[in-house]
């Protein structure tokens, strides 16, 4: 089992907890602010998936097991694993849907899906972000 590297975990953190704080500003704004906002609230969402994805991945290689190939997989490896909370788990899975949608644009991008996710981001990224520190402070050993 190779060592957790702290080091990269808590700058990615560092990153993770701003990315959430600039999301947190399109909270207040309405619909429509939103909405002219939109391609700044698409780059966040995208930044958040990305950072909690190799942050994850840190915990991954921690625990010696095969490194997945997608954003997703990431997640779900830790599920499996037993250390990421199941509900969380699937929530980052489809957070990282979104962003290979935004990012290699499968399909057209429906701008009220991505205004919507703001709350639920910001909530879902704390919570992940939370997790992680915890994660740190006992060693990455523990389960959930």
């Amino acid at each position: 089992m190779a060592k957790l590297d702290r080091a990269v975990v808590e700058r990615k953190l560092g990153y993770l907890n701003r990315y959430v704080r600039d999301l947190s500003q399109h909270v207040l704004l309405d619909d429509a602010g939103r909405r002219q906002a939109h391609y700044a609230i698409e780059r966040l969402l995208q930044l958040l998936c990305e950072t909690a994805s190799d942050i994850a991945l840190q915990f991954l290689k921690a625990q010696g097991d095969t490194l997945p190939a997608s954003y997703r997989e990431v997640f779900a490896a830790l599920q499996r694993l037993d250390m990421l909370p199941e509900a969380m788990a699937r929530d980052l899975i489809a957070a990282c849907g979104m962003r290979n949608v935004l990012t290699h644009l499968y399909d057209e991008i429906d701008t009220d899906r991505v205004i919507a996710a703001v709350e639920p981001a910001v909530e879902l990224y704390r919570a992940f972000a939370a997790w992680a520190i915890e994660r740190l402070e006992t060693g990455a050993s523990a389960g959930h």
